[in-house]
């Protein structure tokens, strides 16, 4: 089998999913995408108008100054016991202004990857897209309903605390519309889980997914689907009042679960009968048959 290339921003939730790659494949190369905050701010005031962009600022300063340190112990306890460290010196790292530049074309025209995956970069063009057989990405919300960012925050403020979780799919040149290959649910805590907390959580439950997903992708027996029960929608960086929602939505659960000792799980979907069963962790089973 030819090598996995992956794709992917710096972050520890990249560096876990790197690590439980490499520990599987022969992953020939991982390349970092520099954030363009400038770039992304220019987008969304575009797309989304200066008062909302303005909100969501609002938010992201306290989700630093408040929701972070806050949610740290928990967090740290969800990763302990995995391999989070940088790959820098163990494999070979190029870190590069856009995947989609002239180093990632020559570095995918070099290596002739059998699968690659992403983690977190920026819209890949369609013509990097062709350079290998398939682009399959970790994408934290169950799609298509929620596409975008912090799908499982916006699942809870829906009320629908049963489709926190993450999706492994296909890349294609929308955003998180390529075929469903896995998902996976999430529990989640009403006690504890934050904005912060439910990521980790979704990135944890698809690390054996994504495993499975190249697997299946490289030898042929992948068979990507598509989901008609949900309806589809692109969702944002939330904002203070947005948070307003999350917090009530989650007095909400906590209520109905009554006892802080038995914090509630998640209802669980129904797994597609295709997905195969993988090691019990911090997740319900899998909803069903798809950045």
């Amino acid at each position: 089998m030819r090598p996995v290339v992956v794709l992917a921003s710096r972050s520890r939730t990249s560096y876990l999913l790197i690590n439980h790659l490499a520990a599987r494949f022969d992953v020939a190369a991982v390349v970092f995408e520099k954030k363009h905050r400038g770039r992304f701010l220019r987008h969304r005031l575009r797309r989304l108008g200066p008062l909302r962009v303005a909100a969501q600022l609002a938010f992201v300063l306290y989700d630093r100054l408040v929701i972070a340190p806050r949610s740290r112990a928990t967090v740290e306890r969800l990763l302990a016991g995995h391999d989070v460290r940088p790959p820098d010196g163990r494999l070979r790292v190029l870190d590069v202004a856009s995947v989609n530049g002239p180093e990632v074309t020559d570095l995918l025209l070099g290596e002739r990857p059998s699968a690659v995956v992403v983690s977190g970069t920026g819209i890949i063009a369609g013509r990097v897209l062709g350079l290998a057989p398939a682009f399959i990405n970790i994408h934290t919300g169950i799609t298509p309903r929620y596409r975008g960012v912090h799908g499982g925050f916006w699942a809870v403020c829906e009320g629908r605390a049963d489709l926190a979780g993450t999706t492994v799919h296909l890349v294609d040149p929308g955003v998180d519309t390529g075929g469903i290959l896995f998902q996976e649910t999430v529990s989640v805590d009403p006690f504890e889980d934050t904005y912060r907390t439910l990521p980790v959580k979704q990135y944890l439950a698809a690390l054996d997914a994504m495993a499975e997903a190249v697997r299946q992708v490289t030898s042929g027996r992948a068979r990507p689907y598509r989901r008609s029960d949900l309806g589809s929608e692109q969702w944002y960086t939330p904002t203070l009042r947005d948070h307003l929602r999350f917090r009530r939505a989650m007095r909400t659960l906590r209520g109905r679960s009554g006892d802080r000792s038995t914090p509630e799980a998640a209802p669980v979907a129904q797994g597609d009968p295709r997905a195969p069963a993988r090691n019990p962790g911090p997740r319900g089973r899998a909803p069903y048959a798809r950045s």
